[in-house]
C-alpha cells in the first residue's frame, strides 16, 4: 500500500546546505583539475603514464556534467569554477611525467577522503550514490597510480616494524609524555601519522615551487614561496622526529621540477590550488592530534595548524584583493530581509 501511494504522490526532497556545499566545492576542485589534466596530457611522454592521466581528466568531466544537472534542478547558478581561460596548454614543462603520476596517486588519496566525508553528510539517495560512484571511481584510480608507481619502482613504502613478543597494555604515565618525559619511541599509529604527512607535504612543496616559479603577480609569486618555505620546515620536524628511531624518510619529488618560468595556469588557479592543499594539511594534522599519544606529536601538529592556518588567511586576502575567490552560497540575510523597505 506505501509503495502505491509514493509512486502517486511524487515528492521533491530539496538538496540541503550541506548537500550545495558538497557539489559546490566539488565543482570548484574538478573544473580545476580539468586546466591541471589537459595540460599535463598535452606535456606527457610516457605512454604508461598518459592513460592514468586522460582517466583522471575524463572522471573530473563527467563530475562536471552531472553536477551542473543537480544545480539546474535546484536552480541554483552554476558556479564560474575554472575554464580554459585558467590553462595555457603552450607552455612548456613545468613538472616531469613522474610528478604527474606521483601528484595524482596523492591527489587520488585526498579524493577518497573527501568523497567519504562527503557520503557521510548527504541525505538524499541520488546525491548519496553519486558520491558512492565517485569514491569507487577514484578506488579505481588511487589503484592504478599506485601500481604504477610501485612497478616502476618510483615510490616509497612506509617503514616496517617488527612484531614484538605478545600484547601489552600501558602502564606508565610516560608513555604519552614522549621526549619530555623519557623518550620512548614512535608507535605504529604515530609512524604512519608521520610518513602520510611528510609524503603529501613533499609533494605540496613541490607543487608550490613550480608554482612560485611561473606566478605572474609578484604578490602571489611571494606568497607561494613563502609556502615552500613553511612546508620545509615542516619537513624537517617531520623527518627529525623520524630519524630519531632511525626511520627512513620517503622520497621528494623536488627534483622533478623543471627551471621554466613561463606558467601553464592562471595566478587565480595556483592560489586556489594552493589553499585547498592547505585545507588538506590541517585536517591531516588535527586528525594527528586525535590520534598520536605522544605529547610532544601533538604540540607539533598545534602549532604548525596555527601556522598553516595564518598562511591561509593571508592567501585569502590576496584573493579576495585581486577578486580570484569565488563565494559560496550563502543563506538568507533575515535581518536584511526584515528592514529592507519593499
Amino acid at each position: 500500500m506505501l509503495e502505491s501511494i509514493n509512486d502517486e504522490t511524487p515528492h521533491h526532497v530539496r538538496l540541503t546546505a550541506p548537500e550545495i556545499a558538497n557539489i559546490w566545492s566539488q565543482y570548484q576542485n574538478d573544473s580545476m583539475a580539468i586546466c591541471m589534466y589537459k595540460y599535463m596530457i598535452n606535456i606527457v611522454e610516457d605512454v604508461s603514464i598518459r592513460p592514468i592521466l586522460e582517466c583522471t581528466l575524463r572522471l573530473a568531466e563527467e563530475h562536471i556534467t552531472i553536477i551542473r544537472d543537480f544545480l539546474i534542478q535546484e536552480k541554483f547558478p552554476i558556479p564560474h569554477g575554472f575554464t580554459d581561460d585558467d590553462v595555457d596548454l603552450s607552455a612548456p614543462r613545468l613538472y616531469s611525467d613522474e610528478f604527474f603520476l606521483c601528484y595524482t596517486y596523492i591527489m587520488s588519496i585526498n579524493g577518497l577522503a573527501g568523497y567519504a566525508a562527503a557520503l557521510s553528510t548527504n541525505m538524499r539517495r541520488d546525491i548519496r550514490d553519486y558520491f558512492v560512484k565517485c569514491q569507487n571511481d577514484t578506488m579505481e584510480l588511487f589503484n592504478k597510480s599506485l601500481d604504477l608507481l610501485l612497478e616502476k619502482g618510483i615510490v616509497s613504502r612506509p617503514p616496517f616494524i617488527n612484531p614484538p613478543d605478545k600484547y601489552e597494555f600501558i602502564e606508565k604515565h610516560n608513555f604519552i609524555e614522549g621526549v619530555f618525559g623519557g623518550k620512548r619511541p614512535l608507535n605504529c599509529i604515530e609512524i604512519s601519522n608521520l610518513y602520510w604527512y611528510l609524503r603529501k607535504i613533499q609533494l605540496s612543496k613541490s607543487l608550490t615551487m613550480g608554482f612560485s616559479q611561473v606566478a605572474k603577480s609578484q604578490e602571489a609569486k611571494l606568497y607561494l614561496w613563502r609556502g615552500v618555505e613553511i612546508y620545509n620546515k615542516h619537513i624537517e620536524i617531520f623527518e627529525s622526529i623520524m630519524s630519531q628511531d632511525h626511520l627512513p624518510k620517503p622520497k621528494s619529488e623536488e627534483a622533478e621540477v623543471t627551471s621554466s618560468t613561463t606558467a601553464p595556469f592562471s595566478d587565480r588557479l595556483m592560489m586556489y590550488h594552493k589553499c585547498i592543499l592547505g585545507s588538506t594539511t590541517i585536517g591531516s594534522y588535527g586528525s594527528g592530534i586525535g590520534t598520536c599519544q605522544r605529547i610532544d606529536l601533538g604540540i607539533h601538529f598545534a602549532r604548525l595548524i596555527s601556522e598553516m592556518a595564518q598562511y591561509m588567511e593571508d592567501g585569502l586576502n590576496i584573493m579576495i584583493k585581486n577578486k580570484w575567490a569565488e563565494q559560496a552560497p550563502l543563506t538568507d540575510d533575515r535581518e536584511n530581509l526584515s528592514t529592507r523597505k519593499n
